[in-house]
């Protein structure tokens, strides 16, 4: 792993929004115990009076907090400053002898390989390396050339609000102005506000928008000048090169549509870090390199993400329109603010993937010419289908050695972003006899099998070749994956987190795995 810049970076405290998706995928990754314990709600907006500031107009949320259900653990958004992120995934990543420090300088695509130029800086001294790797990933950002990030200024500090008293900093997000003319922000000790050149006129733009000639500023570290920005490539990769993140795709900031990881190294910006994009590369990537699948699995990363971009691009485009539209002494400020609960990325679906098989909707993953689907899933409906988020279920009591063991677990602690899962909804042993002896001849580091028994089941011997077998007490997962308790339903859940199939038993079971591990014989 290299960082386009030394380590030797000026750490700003950005905040960022974790949408409901995001928050799903570090679960995969096995992360989030770690970025929960550093994040916090989503803070409300609080917009102040003109004509002096220093009281209230209006304060509220920008996306209401919801009950999480059974199927969507993590259904409400948090916020994490980045540079907690980064910390935690890197501890992550250095556990797996990955680490950062280089510089990519540039590359050359060869038949079956990359030369990659890096350098190394300890003080003035350049220590250039080459190093020869099968694919390069780039998700080190937009790098200036697309700049994506608001305008940052570190050490504002309190006595920088005034009469602010101490505590509402924590609170919420203050804002002062609108975005149809001015706007100020202030979070903790950073300032948002599109900053002119130099200390003065920043000093006196903040002074004019709040009618507070009061106001006391310290050193300013960091200031850049800003403006919304919206690009998408026109494919995500080139050979056996790959782009994800800001490297690939950079919208406006009112959309918060992924976790960002950067650091920034005086006018340099590492952007977003797509998560759910490098999900969907990696597992694909991994079966690609080891052997078990064809180089044409590959494409289709940008087959399932590219509309999925596309059509971010448009939500967040419309929200910044919306936004900097709001007159704060015209109408309700809080009309541009609010957020849909589309943004939580719940409904974001590959629907019209060449890879997903469908027996229940049989006419989405069959034909040359598929329909493109809504791919946030706004105008979708029907139930479950394959290529859609899938779905926790709590409340699965274990079953060990053809006994009840006592413990309960939820699909989603048993979901992998290493492996896919095999979900079996049967009670007839037969039927899942058949399932398992089929699963069970595919490489067992990239699957898991899963029998999934229906409430006040006995346990049955058939499911003794199976990873994990437990009942649904609740009934959750039969609700959530269109089960029935009489006959046999069979879901496919890919390590991204995203239903890969929907099938009657073993036959559909094994076309969907023909489509994926293309050089496996079931």
């Amino acid at each position: 792993m290299s960082a386009t810049r030394p380590l030797s970076v000026l750490i700003l405290c950005l905040w960022f929004s974790m949408a409901s998706r995001t928050l799903e995928a570090y679960n995969l990754l096995g992360v989030l115990p770690d970025i929960v314990s550093r994040d916090m709600d989503l803070l409300p907006m609080r917009f102040y009076k003109l004509l002096g500031g220093a009281g209230p107009s209006k304060t509220f949320d920008m996306m209401p907090l919801e009950e999480p259900t059974p199927s969507t653990s993590y259904i409400n958004s948090r916020m994490l400053e980045q540079a907690k992120a980064e910390k935690v995934l890197r501890k992550h990543l250095a556990t797996y002898g990955c680490h950062v420090g280089k510089e990519l300088c540039s590359f050359e695509q060869n038949t079956g390989h990359v030369v990659v130029h890096l350098v190394k800086r300890i003080g003035d001294q350049e220590i250039a390396e080459n190093v020869v790797c099968r694919w390069l990933v780039g998700t080190d950002g937009a790098k200036g050339k697309f700049v994506f990030g608001e305008i940052i200024v570190k050490n504002l500090t309190r006595d920088a609000v005034g009469a602010i008293p101490d505590g509402m900093l924590d609170e919420c997000w203050h804002c002062w102005g609108d975005f149809g003319s001015k706007i100020f922000t202030v979070l903790g000790d950073v300032g948002l506000e599109k900053i002119h050149e130099d200390y003065d006129t920043l000093v006196q733009t903040v002074k004019e928008i709040s009618n507070r000639q009061d106001l006391i500023f310290g050193e300013i570290k960091f200031k850049s000048n800003y403006s919304p920005n919206v690009r998408v490539v026109n494919k995500f990769s080139e050979g056996r090169v790959f782009v994800a993140g800001d490297a690939a795709h950079v919208h406006s900031p009112t959309g918060s549509q992924d976790a960002v990881c950067s650091d920034l190294n005086e006018k340099y910006y590492h952007g977003l870090i797509g998560v759910n994009c490098q999900l969907n590369l990696g597992w694909k990537l991994a079966l690609v390199e080891l052997g078990f699948a064809s180089e044409s699995l590959l494409s289709t990363y940008t087959e399932e993400r590219l509309p999925v971009i596309s059509h971010m691009l448009k939500e967040t485009t419309t929200l910044l329109h919306s936004t900097r539209s709001v007159k704060t002494n015209g109408g309700d400020v809080s009309h541009g603010w609010k957020r849909t609960r589309d943004l939580k990325m719940l409904g974001v679906n590959y629907r019209w993937s060449s890879i997903l098989f469908d027996e229940r909707h049989p006419q989405q993953t069959s034909g040359k010419e598929k329909q493109l689907l809504d791919a946030y899933g706004t105008d979708t409906s029907g139930g479950l289908h394959a290529g859609d988020r899938a779905q926790d279920a709590p409340g699965l009591a274990l079953v060990e050695a053809d006994k009840i063991s006592g413990e309960t677990t939820s699909l989603f602690r048993i979901f992998s972003s290493t492996r896919h899962a095999v979900l079996v909804l049967s009670s007839n042993g037969d039927q899942i006899a058949a399932v398992l002896e089929l699963a069970n001849k595919l490489p067992p580091r990239f699957v898991r099998t899963v029998v999934v028994l229906p409430r006040d089941s006995a346990p049955l011997p058939a499911t003794s070749g199976a990873d994990v077998v437990c009942i649904d007490q609740d009934g959750y997962g039969y609700m959530g994956y269109g089960a029935g308790t009489e006959g046999t339903a069979v879901a496919v859940v890919r390590p991204d987190g995203v239903v890969g199939a929907l099938v009657a038993g073993a036959t559909g079971l094994e076309a969907y795995f023909k489509n994926v591990f293309s050089n496996i014989k079931a």
